[in-house]
């Protein structure tokens, strides 16, 4: 695995590719894994007693994505997080990196398996997250609410600006 990830800025993406090198990613990729590379988890004592009156907040993003088209496959790392506040007292942290790996079609542009990767791969941790985070919580004694779904991006350009005709 770490042959084919690279490190790339969250907020990096991969260069442009067309709806068909995209689609013929998505239609014959297969997934490899799922796979928990690290895991934090602090709770404070109060949220022990409180756990319904704390206000909690999730996050994600992308730590790195790599391609290898000798491979066939392309690597993404994500990091999920959630957060629980009682009042401006942080008192739940839980932070979890897994690697989702696909095979994908020969043939398969960088960029598209790339961009493929991490739209789709986002979805594919996310329950092994939810799942760590319970697992988690119920082993302190807390019980939280399960969290929300994630939902996706459009990935449609934007229109472009209608030329406004003035009249004089």
């Amino acid at each position: 695995m770490g042959d084919i990830t690279k490190e790339v800025a969250a907020e990096a993406r991969p260069a442009g590719f067309s709806g068909a090198e995209y689609n013929a990613v998505a239609t014959a990729a297969e997934l490899e894994g799922v796979n928990l590379l690290s895991t934090r988890f602090d709770v404070q004592p109060e949220a022990l007693s409180e756990p319904k009156d704390m206000k909690l907040s999730h996050g994600r993003k992308v730590l790195s994505c790599g391609f290898d088209a000798d491979r066939q496959s392309v690597v993404a790392i994500f990091q999920y997080n959630v957060q629980g506040k009682l009042g401006r007292k942080k008192v739940l942290d839980c932070t979890a990196d897994f690697a989702v790996m696909y095979h994908t079609p020969e043939g398969a542009t960088e960029s598209a398996a790339i961009g493929f990767c991490r739209n789709v791969g986002r979805f594919t941790a996310y329950p092994y997250f939810r799942t760590l985070v319970a697992q988690l919580t119920w082993n302190a004694g807390m019980v939280l609410p399960p969290l929300p779904t994630i939902a996706s991006t459009a990935h449609i350009p934007p229109k472009p600006k209608e030329k406004q005709i003035v009249e004089g």
